[in-house]
């Protein structure tokens, strides 16, 4: 099945627990706190992998989760990292962050091995090893995992091909791609047999460029129309347009040709291209006459009258029976090589020295709670601050020690003046930090 947008679920796994553990061995005195740190949770990475053309793999199943890190040990053990979740997408394809109000664009993973970590793990939390001080010898607490990072993510894939074979439902498109490659497309005598995209790649000697048959284009399709509005997208990314006229469509009794139904099409077609999007508008485009075995072959009289309607002919063939569908290919390699030189430098001038798509946002591990704000809602005082946000998920408020740690930290960091500022006419207010109510425990 061919899926050209999805929408998941994505979520990093769980960072593992801190360890309460207190080293206790014959002849060994004191031995005092011995709990290990957590295991951090994996991350979820999409990877654009030239193996798969589409995003079928997300149609049934919509979310995803990395696999969590494990508890600390006791003797100072650590836990296990989760294992990275990598998910495989075509090349060509956007990923876009969703919230209830907007929307902004990740990343464009163009190239088979692009990588990009969309949903970061969590944080292992702390053993009361860690916690161990000259003034805090007994620390009996430990830190809980960090939840990993959740999102809401679009995925859109444009096919990235040197050439696309536009036109009107039924010219030959599907017949040209089968014959020119090893591609099977769907081929009858009715409109719309081709529903999908279809990739096939062209060997010309020791070299190849791939092709996309794009599903026939009609009046109105930038609007919705027929299928345009779905497939429309996928020609941004080629490379060059072959622009298909169908010589049968203009066929009127006596085997005359009426040019001006040949002009109508084109310009049809021309003008969709140019609503949907002005980038289709200087994208280089070959235009193409088929099934010149209608006219026996001769169509030298058909291409000057188009040239006078300042339609250039680029080749003349019949898909059909293979008709210079050859000499087509090999006077295409030069056009697609001299375009994939264009596009390589464009896309340099636009990522600037940028190689690496991915950043992985490092875990938060210093003690200070760096900034952060009040926030006056209807549901009460929200403090922001990612530190202090990370540092509330992880503590334990069922462990008495875990949340004497919580208010000397809140003292220390001039959180408590700030909550009792805040709520100096209303001390019943209640104060959350991210989604944690927390003004019990202050």
């Amino acid at each position: 099945m061919f899926l050209d947008e999805a929408n998941i679920d994505v979520r990093g796994g769980t960072g593992g627990s801190g360890c309460l553990a207190w080293r206790r061995e014959k002849y060994v005195a004191k031995g005092g706190p011995s709990g290990g740190d957590g295991g951090l949770g994996g991350h979820v990475v999409l990877m654009a992998n030239a193996n798969t053309d589409t995003l079928s793999d997300f149609g049934s199943r919509k979310r995803f989760e990395a696999d969590a890190g494990t508890q600390g040990g006791g003797n100072n053990r650590g836990g296990k990292d989760g294992e990275d979740l990598i998910l495989f997408v075509p090349p060509g394809t956007t990923i876009t962050d969703k919230t209830e109000d907007s929307e902004e664009l990740l990343a464009d993973l163009r190239h088979h091995g692009d990588t990009l970590v969309v949903a970061r793990g969590g944080r292992g939390g702390f053993g009361n090893a860690h916690f161990a001080t000259s003034t805090r010898q007994r620390p009996d607490f430990a830190e809980l995992g960090e939840p990993g990072e959740h999102r809401l993510i679009k995925l859109e894939l444009k096919l990235v091909a040197d050439v696309g074979i536009i036109g009107y439902p039924s010219v030959g498109k599907s017949t040209l791609i089968s014959v020119i490659s090893a591609a099977k497309p769907k081929i009858a005598a009715y409109h719309f047999t081709t529903l999908i995209p279809n990739l096939g790649v062209v060997k010309v000697g020791d070299r190849g460029y791939v092709v996309a048959d794009v599903p026939g284009l009609i009046e109105g399709a930038s609007e919705g129309k027929g299928l345009g509005d779905k497939f429309l997208k996928h020609i941004e990314r080629c490379g060059v347009l072959i622009h298909m006229l169908d010589l049968e469509r203009a066929l009127r009794e006596g085997n005359e040709i009426d040019v001006d139904q040949l002009v109508a099409d084109y310009h049809a077609i021309r003008k969709e291209l140019n609503l949907y999007s002005p980038a289709l508008e200087t994208k280089r485009e070959l235009i193409v006459l088929n099934k010149s075995d209608l006219l026996g072959g001769d169509v030298a009289s058909i291409e000057k009258k188009l040239k006078k309607e300042k339609i250039d002919v680029f080749a003349s063939i019949s898909a059909a029976t293979k008709h210079g569908t050859e000499k087509l290919t090999q006077q295409l390699l030069p056009i697609v090589l001299e375009e994939r030189m264009k596009r390589a430098a464009a896309i340099e001038e636009e990522e600037g020295d940028l190689t690496v798509l991915p950043i992985i946002k490092p875990h938060l591990k210093s003690a200070r709670m760096g900034a952060y704000r009040l926030e006056h809602t209807p549901a009460g005082i929200v403090i922001r601050g990612k530190r202090l946000e990370q540092f509330t998920v992880m503590t334990n408020f069922e462990n008495g020690g875990a949340v004497n740690r919580f208010r000397d930290v809140a003292e220390r960091t001039g959180l408590l003046r700030a909550i009792k500022r805040a709520r100096k006419d209303a001390p019943d207010t209640p104060v959350f930090i991210g989604k944690l109510r927390i003004d019990e425990y202050l």
